[in-house]
Parts: structure tokens; sequence; C-alpha cells
């Protein structure tokens, strides 16, 4: 017992409109060019990329992630927020006793 029927999708006809003789070619080429490369490996070249730009940041900019730097930061967060919470405190310290002696 079906509540509700669905239509089945539309199946995908694609027909291509054109063929491209030169990229074929390209294709054709640069696979041949690679069979000839992985018959006779001479060199295996590896990019560094990473690693230039790495180091060429460090250059200008200093080494990033010191850990010296987040800890300074983070004690001087926690010292800032002791220093705020004692602040509050005495203030409302304040106001309380002021208020008991009307």
């Amino acid at each position: 017992m079906v509540l509700f029927r669905t239509e089945k999708p539309k199946p995908f006809t694609f027909i291509p409109r054109f063929y491209d003789e030169r990229k074929e070619e390209l294709e054709n080429r640069i696979g041949e060019i690679k069979k000839e490369m992985e018959e006779n490996p001479t060199s295996h070249y590896v990019p560094n990329i990473r690693g230039q730009m790495r180091s060429r940041h460090d250059a200008l900019y200093g080494k990033s992630g010191k850990p010296g730097k987040t800890l300074i930061s983070r004690r001087l967060l926690t010292i800032l927020f002791i220093g705020l919470i004692l602040l509050i405190g005495y203030y409302i310290l304040r106001i309380l006793a002021v208020a008991d002696k009307i």
C-alpha cells in the first residue's frame, strides 16, 4: 500500500556536440611523453615549494608560533582578568559599605 506515488528520475543522456581535435592530440602527446619518462627515469624531481615559502616567511617575519609569545600573552591576560575581578569586587564591597551606613 503506497500513500504517495513518486516519479522515477529521468535518465541523464548527454550527447557531446563537438569534437576538439587539438585537445585530443595534446592529450595523446602528453600520454606518450609520460610513458617515455616512466621508462627512463634519469632523475626524480621533488618540488620543495612548501619549505621555500616557510623559509622565506621566517626570514622576513621571524619564526611563527614561538611558544614564548603565547605564554607571555596568556600570563598577561590571566593577570588582567584577575585584576579586573579584584577591582569589581572592591567596588561592590565599597558600595555595600556605603549602603550599610545609610
